[in-house]
């Protein structure tokens, strides 16, 4: 299992109602806004699975939205961030799919952002807890484990392109 200590299991100080579809994906988002630097201007969030069918009674659509524009787990205004979304500007459409090719997990979300001349492709699945996973990046797997406490800025440097490269993101 992925989880390292006894925070990861009860989860982390947040505004709820899940762990696992309010925190979790608050961190997936948050690592996505670091990653682009920014808020995304236009964003297409599919949610698999779980997160499609509760996505609205657990938050998740504004937990995701709220993490895109750069709260914490433990943010209050995360309860507003729909309405903070169209006020920064942020374009933003949900899709709902059974299961998820790339990664399976009940609590699974291919996110694709637009943030200036650049495009991302992630994937996310919330463990529980708090505890989250990045699995994809613009169609290459990888394997990063995001906590509450963790420094997302750090941890999606590695990931941020050198120099002035436009990122595609396959449809």
């Amino acid at each position: 299992m992925e989880f390292q200590s006894c925070f990861d299991i009860i989860g982390p100080i947040m505004v709820g109602p899940s762990s696992s579809h309010t925190a979790g994906v608050v961190s997936i988002g948050k690592f996505i806004y670091e990653l682009v630097g920014d808020c995304p201007q236009e964003v297409n969030i599919v949610f698999y699975d779980s997160f499609a069918e509760t996505y609205q009674g657990h938050g998740t659509d504004k937990a995701l939205l709220g993490g895109l524009l750069g709260m914490d787990t433990d943010d209050t205004r995360i309860k507003h961030s729909l309405e903070w979304a169209n006020e920064a500007g942020m374009q933003y459409q949900f899709e709902f799919e059974d299961s998820c090719k790339y990664y399976d997990h009940p609590n699974t979300t291919i996110v694709t952002v637009k943030h200036g001349d650049r495009v991302v492709k992630v994937g996310g699945a919330s463990l529980g807890g708090g505890l989250s996973k990045i699995f994809m990046i613009n169609e290459k797997m990888v394997d990063i484990r995001l906590s509450a406490g963790d420094d997302f800025t750090v941890l999606a440097s590695a990931y941020q392109p050198r120099g002035k490269v436009l990122m595609e993101a396959i449809g």
